[in-house]
């Protein structure tokens, strides 16, 4: 597994749904190659993450190919919009959640309190935090931090991209909801 950098490639378009029709396929692939820059543009401006222009696309192309069946004489340009509009949609969605936090506080709380200690001492709390994780999180954990992409991760445990991070997003919320209520943060 090479870690990734700063420069992207284009994507391997594999993730285009079919919709059973070669002309329909045609247009869905263009029209999705067309939107790939604003995909991009979009997961960085809203998500802060280049790697989630995958899934906002993988997302906006299962609605493009559900509505290219419905409406196959839809021409390309339309269903570029189309694709866009779910993919501006959908980041805005994200973001939104993101920027829910739990009232009684959160890890950047913690890291200010943590901010002025030694760097021996922040360590430590690290490695508490990193062992209340499971084996797969703490592996994805220290992938990430390497620089790896979400499918690179996905294709070294053989999983789909998308259930990766989900998974690990799932379990990050979760730590976060056990760090942030009184009285459980000393069971570290």
């Amino acid at each position: 597994m090479q870690p990734q950098g700063s420069n992207w490639k284009e994507p391997t378009w594999s993730w285009a749904h079919s919709t059973g029709s070669p002309v329909s396929n045609e247009k869905l692939e263009a029209a999705a190659k067309a939107a790939w820059p604003y995909a991009i543009r979009c997961a960085w401006t809203y998500l802060y993450d280049h790697a989630a222009a995958y899934d906002l696309m993988d997302h906006a192309v299962e609605n493009a190919a559900n509505y290219i069946l419905r409406h196959a004489e839809c021409p390309e340009m339309k269903l570029a919009a189309r694709i866009k509009s779910v993919i501006k949609r959908r980041a805005q969605q994200q973001s939104a959640k993101r920027r829910l936090e739990i009232p009684y506080g959160s890890l950047i709380d913690m890291e200010k309190l943590y901010i002025g200690q030694p760097e021996a001492e922040q360590r430590v709390y690290g490695r508490e935090l990193l062992e209340r994780l499971s084996p797969v999180a703490q592996s994805i954990v220290k992938w990430r931090a390497l620089g790896y992409s979400w499918r690179t991760i996905a294709e070294e445990l053989e999983m789909d991209h998308t259930a990766v991070r989900r998974a690990y997003i799932r379990e990050m919320e979760s730590l976060l909801h056990d760090l942030s209520h009184p009285g459980e943060l000393s069971q570290c």
